[in-house]
């Protein structure tokens, strides 16, 4: 499994069909900022018809005390077949329109 963060935003990756990327972003659920994922309905999506990675895990994982404290979300996606995608996370409120306050952008290319 590769594992991703913060600072690998932009980056170019590699992963073999079969392995897991792990990407583990900071967040603080209690401001309402959250990360989601973004399905662009390219073919590397999961949505896309047969896509090359699927998300098999997603969870935020905070800290016990003090209440409010930030914690951190995981996002967990597997290879299945070969090719590139792009992994596209944002961070924002759901009530709120407009542009998210961070974005994280992956390419990962799946190797046989």
């Amino acid at each position: 499994m590769i594992e991703l963060g913060t600072s690998d935003s932009g980056s170019r990756q590699s992963v073999r069909v079969g392995e897991r990327a792990s990407v583990r972003l900071p967040e603080t659920a209690t401001t309402g900022y959250r990360w989601h994922r973004v399905d662009e309905g390219d073919e590397g999506t999961e949505g896309a018809g047969g896509g090359l990675l699927t998300l098999v895990e997603d969870g935020s994982d905070g800290p016990r005390a003090p209440r409010g404290a930030g914690g951190e979300r995981t996002f967990v996606f597997e290879a299945v077949r070969t090719g590139a995608a792009t992994i596209r996370l944002e961070k924002s409120r759901a009530w709120e329109s407009g542009a998210p306050v961070e974005q994280f952008t992956v390419t990962v290319d799946v190797q046989p």
